[in-house]
């Protein structure tokens, strides 16, 4: 019998967790990386620090929201 089920269910689901966690945070940071994020890449104004700060973004929030009205 494998060593993996030893745990039992709660583990595997535990680090199963774990890597899709750090699966999603490195697309994030891969998704971005380059990327300046000082000017919004739509329209060209100055994007604010906390915005930058609080998530990595190309637009600035009126840009950001137009395009998701458009998507929709």
């Amino acid at each position: 019998m494998s060593t993996a089920w030893a745990g039992g269910t709660d583990a595997i689901l535990e680090r199963m967790e774990q890597m899709t966690n750090l699966f999603i945070e490195e697309q994030r940071k891969s998704m971005y990386a380059g990327e300046s994020a000082t000017h919004c890449e739509e329209c060209g104004e100055p994007i604010p620090e906390s915005r930058r700060q609080a998530i990595p973004c190309k637009y600035c929030l009126a840009c950001q929201s137009e395009l998701e009205k458009q998507s929709r």
